[in-house]
């Protein structure tokens, strides 16, 4: 292979246990009869790093956890055959309910917060992952932060690893602050993110890009940004593609942006070039919409997509 050949490392500060139930039609203020049920290990920096170990990458993932579930959780990781190493701090690890409804309505959220942290647990993760990920030219950041984390914590980890081609998923000031005063090297938004961030709607693909461009502007060097059934958009100095969305049975969009930016590792690692890998993100993220739940990804789905892939210069 070419590209990059150090371990890749995923960053999850705030694992979850992901559980998605099934209802015929979610009815508020009601009974309603879960018809299935499962369980899965959760976090997006574990999706992360689980659909680019899937890929065939090597990966490691690094993170805070609560204590109280932290064995279970650890369990799935290495029935994945993922390396992980987590600080353990007090508290029980989040479970975050999926409910999908089956007459159409989608999928409803509900997010517990996470085990809180302070100050000097944040110091002491921060020295560990710079000590980690001596080996690792590429890390990603992303998912919600803990309780007790100040404005701007993606941003001083990003500085603390100064030297790594950093990828971040987040949104609002912190992806803010993290453009302005760290310079990932690849940001990741869905439209909805993106929209949040700047607090203006957009509506076209030439709006969408010159969204993306103001980060470009502020040191990002790549973007992409997901636009659901629009497809997606990769936007640097030099260019503009759009690819649009693979039709696919879809079962669950829970982690396909996750899958996108692991597809996007693998597509880094045979090509050494972030425009080329944005085909094999868009793969990846279809092939994970086609599995139910939080499942996300399978391989031999993610190879038939990727010849589907149509990619469009803008």
């Amino acid at each position: 292979m070419q590209g990059v050949t150090d371990v890749i490392t995923t960053i999850c500060l705030n694992p979850c246990f992901d559980r998605t139930v099934e209802v015929d039609s979610l009815k508020l203020n009601s009974v309603n009869r879960i018809r299935s049920a499962r369980d899965d290990l959760g976090g997006k920096g574990i999706n992360v790093a689980i659909v680019a170990r899937r890929l065939g990458l090597d990966v490691q993932c690094l993170g805070l956890m609560g204590v109280e579930g932290s064995a279970e959780l650890s369990e799935q990781m290495d029935r994945e055959g993922l390396m992980h190493s987590f600080l353990h701090i007090q508290g029980r690890v989040r479970t975050n309910m999926k409910i999908y409804s089956r007459d159409g309505q989608g999928v409803t959220e509900l997010n517990e917060p996470g085990a809180a942290v302070d100050a000097g647990v944040l110091k002491t993760f921060f020295e560990e992952a710079k000590a980690k990920t001596a080996d690792s030219d590429i890390i990603v950041l992303t998912g919600s932060l803990p309780p007790g984390c100040p404005e701007g914590t993606y941003r001083d980890l990003m500085n603390v690893l100064d030297g790594k081609k950093c990828i971040l998923d987040t949104e609002g000031k912190e992806l803010e602050l993290a453009a302005k005063g760290a310079h990932p090297y690849l940001i990741k938004p869905n439209l909805r993110e993106m929209e949040t961030t700047l607090g203006i709607e957009l509506r076209t693909m030439r709006t969408i890009r010159d969204a993306a461009l103001l980060f470009i502007r502020l040191g990002v060097q790549h973007a992409v940004v997901s636009m659901g059934e629009m497809g997606a958009m990769y936007v640097s100095e030099k260019k503009t593609l759009f690819a649009p969305a693979l039709r696919v049975e879809a079962k669950s969009t829970v982690g396909a942006g996750d899958a996108m930016i692991g597809g996007m590792l693998m597509g880094y690692e045979k090509e050494n070039d972030m425009a080329k890998a944005f085909r094999y993100g868009i793969a990846a993220g279809a092939a994970s919409v086609m599995t139910e739940g939080t499942q996300l990804i399978i391989r031999s789905d993610f190879e038939k997509l990727l010849e589907q892939v149509k990619i469009q210069e803008v």
